[in-house]
């Protein structure tokens, strides 16, 4: 046996050297040609020159072939007669499925009865108007059935495209170095510059079930960029022009108004304008002119139209009918200022009863001195010196000579404060002091007055100087309440009472000139109560017949038949009740005579139910319910006596 070199391996595609002998073959003389040639197909094994009967060759499809559908893979057998059994053919090509293009369209089509193509066909594919090959910028492709049954490539899909958009006067798009685009895809258009898009720059290729593919929005156009007009307050352009890209205008402000910024403005290509839009504001005046003798406020900024007043400076006055002020006029100047102020002056400062002992003038103005002196028997009131001031007005104020009073009275073994004085005027006040030892009787001070409002005197004469003592004051029963030794004029005493016994009079007296006191002594006088009555009782022993009583005088009392004291404890139960006259005039508790009947009970019970009603404490109303049930018991126990009696 022969092995096959690789070259031949390679060519036939063989796997395995087959040889399969028909049974025992007994050696012969004869012998089977070549095995005989199938199309499309190759031998699997190699069976030499010499082939004896009963050898079977077994043979494949090539590549690029398959097994026919309902075939089984073909072989061959010598036979005894050294033929070759015969053999239908059984490999024909592969086929690759039918790429069905929706959309689109391919070339050639499958054979008249077929729905394949076969191994090496090939089909062109072009898609319908408004598809394109996803993946591919063309319409059309090639593709061809391999040896495996399947295409060369995936078979193509035609999706929707839009064409390319069309081009813009002025402008372009990015798209321009693609014919087709699909869908989703944008374009962006762009204008020249001094140029801008109107309509939507960016526009998207898009489709919709059943709908072709077009472009989402118009195509857009390029206008030539204008720049707004420009609205100058307080200003305007000198010249009406359109306002395109490039193109310029000039501004010129209004009377009164200066631009801020430069005046010649060009348009750009975005729109605005370059520089910026001036401003019309206001101008300003320079600083106002001086004016002799005034002054202004402290202002630094004067636009057109600002008012300024002057003032006229310390001493001078606005001359009559003549405006202080200057306003700032559209061209920058000030209105015309006239002389304003003239100097201040005083009225004349002439006084009655006295004269100006300074140089007299006819008119006196700011700055100018005015000295007074009054005539013989009168008094300056106010400042000597006075002054003419800037608001024309005398400072201190001009002073006027007044009448005086002559000298005080005189006072024997004194004296007044007015010695060392020479005028005194209405008002004045002088006050007298006597000698050592000396008491001074009548009013200490006099003033300086007038009756009929023209003339002065003194308001009364002057007091008298003497010695002047009171005797140390007694009262019996009583004591000064400040204890002294000298009474001299003008000392006062307080009185007060001792126990039991009251103030009849004033309780305080004063020592005055004529050595006596005033008012006079009191006196202290006993305390007395007044006279007594118990309903339902008596008093014991004598009556005097006295109607008030002293302190600390006594009087018994017992009750009528029948009767009984009301109180606390034993005193219920005693046969007389005494009373005492107090310091203060009044007595002790005096005693409540009451039946020994039932009725006293209901009146117990009675006052036991006023208590409850006043709101008595019910701690308190325990305690007395408990007194009240003792008194029963022991009136009880009283009649039990009396009975055994």
């Amino acid at each position: 046996m022969k092995i096959f070199s690789c070259w031949a391996w390679q060519l036939l595609g063989a796997v395995v050297l087959v040889l399969e002998p028909a049974g025992s073959l007994a050696p012969h003389l004869g012998t089977c040609k070549e095995p005989p040639k199938i199309p499309n197909a190759f031998q699997k094994s190699y069976v030499g020159a010499l082939i004896p009967a009963g050898t079977v060759v077994k043979y494949g499809c090539l590549r690029g072939y398959e097994l026919m559908p309902g075939t089984s893979p073909g072989q061959v057998t010598c036979l005894q007669n050294f033929t070759w059994s015969e053999v239908q053919n059984f490999c024909q090509k592969v086929r690759c499925p039918n790429p069905n293009i929706t959309n689109g369209v391919q070339i050639p089509k499958p054979r008249p009865g077929e729905n394949a193509y076969e191994y090496g066909d090939t089909v062109s594919i072009e898609c319908n108007p408004g598809y394109g090959i996803k993946g591919n910028i063309n319409s059309s492709a090639l593709i061809w059935c391999r040896y495996d049954g399947s295409w060369d490539a995936a078979v193509p899909v035609c999706e929707p495209v839009c064409d390319q958009p069309q081009n813009i006067s002025h402008g372009r798009h990015n798209g321009w170095t693609k014919k087709k685009f699909f869908v989703g895809a944008s374009v962006m258009y762009m204008c020249d510059r001094g140029y801008t898009v109107v309509g939507e720059p960016l526009i998207y290729c898009k489709a919709g079930d059943g709908v072709p593919a077009n472009w989402s929005h118009p195509i857009p156009e390029c206008t030539e960029v204008q720049c707004p007009a420009p609205d100058i307050e307080h200003g305007r352009l000198k010249s009406a022009q359109n306002f395109t890209y490039k193109s310029t205008v000039t501004v010129e402000c209004d009377a009164g108004y200066v631009p801020v910024g430069v005046t010649t403005i060009q348009c750009q290509d975005n729109g605005r304008w370059h520089p910026r839009e001036p401003t019309c504001v206001l101008g300003r005046c320079p600083y106002p002119p001086a004016v002799d003798h005034t002054d202004r406020n402290p202002q630094r900024d004067f636009p057109v139209g600002t008012t300024v007043t002057y003032f006229c400076r310390s001493g001078y006055t606005l001359l009559p009918e003549v405006s202080p002020k200057t306003t700032c006029l559209k061209n920058f100047t000030w209105s015309k200022i006239p002389k304003l102020c003239q100097k201040v002056h005083c009225p004349n400062p002439a006084i009655n009863h006295g004269k100006e002992i300074s140089i007299r003038k006819v008119e006196y103005t700011f700055g100018d001195r005015v000295e007074f002196q009054c005539d013989l028997g009168y008094v300056l009131k106010g400042s000597q010196r006075i002054q003419c001031w800037s608001d024309g007005m005398w400072r201190p104020p001009v002073p006027y000579c007044d009448m005086v009073c002559g000298p005080p009275p005189k006072i024997n073994s004194g004296r007044h404060s007015g010695l060392k004085t020479e005028h005194f005027p209405y008002g004045s006040e002088v006050t007298y002091r006597c000698a050592e030892g000396l008491s001074l009787i009548g009013e200490s001070s006099i003033y300086c007055t007038s009756d009929d409002g023209v003339n002065l005197m003194w308001s009364g004469p002057a007091p008298e100087c003497k010695v002047v003592r009171c005797p140390k004051p007694v009262i019996d029963n009583g004591r000064m309440t400040t204890q002294r030794h000298t009474f001299p004029y003008g000392v006062a005493v307080r009185f007060s009472c001792n126990e039991g016994y009251v103030l009849h009079g004033s309780n305080e007296s004063r020592c005055l000139g004529d050595s006596a006191w005033h008012p006079p002594l009191p006196t202290c006088q006993p305390v007395l109560c007044p006279e007594l009555q118990v309903k339902n009782g008596k008093l014991i022993g004598t009556w005097d017949g006295n109607m008030r009583y002293r302190t600390n005088a006594t009087l018994t009392f017992e009750c009528l038949h029948g009767y009984h004291f009301s109180g606390d404890g034993d005193m219920s139960l005693a046969d007389s009740w005494t009373v005492t006259c107090l310091a203060d005039g009044n007595w002790t508790q005096l005693p409540k005579c009451k039946k020994q009947d039932n009725a006293a009970i209901c009146e117990e019970v009675d006052d036991i139910k006023a208590a409850f009603e006043c709101g008595v404490p019910i701690a308190e109303m325990k305690t007395l319910l408990e007194i009240q049930k003792l008194f029963l018991e022991i009136q009880k126990l009283k009649v039990e006596l009396g009975n055994l009696q």
